[in-house]
């Protein structure tokens, strides 16, 4: 007899960037569907990058791809919240499939978002849960004027009441990275599909199964068998067979932009560390800064030789400004030990331009140490301002707005394009 099986998705943000990777992944559930198969996603399933930010209908772009794979299930994550509640929540009443949220405090607004249901599949009924990140209000930078509960008491209520609907498996769908442990932990639920955080995870706790992806931008999906012990395969979509209409339809998007336009050509390929070091010296140089200073994972990919408008803005594909600080050098010397400080990793961790902080070293800028009486200027993007996320960086401190962010990046490659031409001239 078959047993029901899971294909998970996750974080599928800056792939509508690719319409060829993004049609690869439609065929990749395609070919898997079948009667003992339901599709379900954890959250960031809609649009993050360069198209998304071009477009009108922003994270929205992501609907043709959506309703293609219509999934049976999916949760909220932090960047369906980028445009606010309303926006999160038109989202998830106008396309296919049941967007579970059981952690969000109640009000009218909710109406029609259920925290859990039951699919039926291969004969057995599957419980499913949703949780969205506790922190997402911090995580978004905005007032969304929403609270998110505890996600294990919200998993231990959600199991209670289906209870009554007699499940065969109890199934979370979470986008609420390294949090999955404490909801393992505590409750008693079969497995846990993660999202979120974009490292892939195949592990139990106690007795619970914890799956996540690397996320479906890096064109990984994952299968998990519900028999005896469950158990989850990591699937590619490198060899899935592409579905032409889905392609077509993201060409002619990313074209009417202007995306595919050509900057020109690298001396190298860069890959995710350099990018970031390309991202914290635009912000240094642009900002006529001592320091640039980025959250690693605010970058979101590394750029290809021959670079185009779209390959830049997806690196960067926030509305965020390019903030400029001016702080003492005591308060940089505080930041210097947070990025030499890997237990912290802020988004990913802080990388920095002009300025040198390693672990157990004296921080240096322009090779120098630095002077604590002294003053200096700190290039960022305006979300480490708003969020919080470095204390130093506040209101008191921003001294300069200079206009959106990515424009700056996209100015630093085309200066690198300029050299490399220069170079092979």
């Amino acid at each position: 007899m078959s047993v029901p099986r899971l294909l998970h998705l996750s974080d599928l943000e800056t792939i509508y960037d690719d319409p060829r990777r993004l049609a690869r992944l439609a065929g990749a559930v395609d070919a898997a569907r079948d009667d003992r198969t339901i599709v379900v996603g954890t959250g960031d399933t809609t649009a993050l990058g360069a198209l998304a930010f071009e477009r009108g209908e922003g994270r929205a772009v992501a609907r043709p791809f959506y309703e293609h794979v219509a999934p049976d299930a999916d949760t909220l994550g932090n960047h369906e919240f980028d445009l606010g509640v309303d926006g999160a929540l038109e989202w998830a009443t106008t396309t296919p499939g049941a967007h579970l949220v059981a952690n969000a405090a109640g009000d009218d607004r909710w109406n029609g978002i259920e925290p859990s249901t039951v699919v039926t599949c291969a004969g057995q009924r599957i419980g499913l849960i949703g949780i969205v990140h506790p922190e997402t209000c911090e995580l978004s930078g905005l007032d969304l004027d929403v609270e998110f509960t505890d996600p294990v008491q919200a998993v231990r209520m959600a199991v209670d009441r289906l209870g009554e609907r007699d499940p065969d498996w109890l199934v979370v769908c979470s986008h609420a990275g390294p949090i999955d442990r404490e909801i393992a932990a505590g409750t008693d639920v079969d497995v846990i599909l993660g999202g979120h955080d974009h490292d892939e995870v195949c592990e139990r706790v106690d007795g619970t199964l914890l799956a996540r992806t690397e996320g479906g931008q890096a064109g990984t999906f994952q299968l998990v068998e519900l028999d005896d012990r469950p158990g989850v395969t990591t699937r590619s979509i490198d060899d899935a067979q592409p579905v032409e209409s889905v392609e077509t339809t993201y060409r002619d998007l990313t074209a009417a932009c202007g995306l595919t336009d050509e900057l020109g050509r690298l001396a190298e390929p860069l890959d995710h560390p350099a990018t970031v070091t390309l991202v914290a010296d635009a912000y240094r140089t642009r900002g006529e800064a001592d320091v640039g200073l980025v959250a690693a994972a605010s970058v979101r990919s590394g750029l290809p030789a021959t670079v185009t408008r779209g390959d830049v803005i997806g690196v960067v594909p926030f509305e965020s400004r390019l903030h400029v600080h001016r702080l003492s050098g005591e308060s940089l010397q505080a930041i210097a030990a947070r990025c030499a400080d890997s237990s912290s990793a802020i988004h990913g961790g802080l990388a920095t331009a002009g300025l040198t902080a390693e672990y157990d070293a004296v921080p240096l800028v322009a090779d120098e140490p630095i002077d604590p009486t002294a003053t200096y200027r700190l290039g960022c993007m305006s979300y480490l301002t708003v969020v919080g996320a470095v204390p130093e960086l506040d209101r008191d401190t921003l001294v300069e707005s200079r206009g959106p962010q990515h424009e700056h990046v996209l100015a630093a490659v085309e200066d690198a394009v300029d050299d490399a031409h220069e170079y092979d001239r």
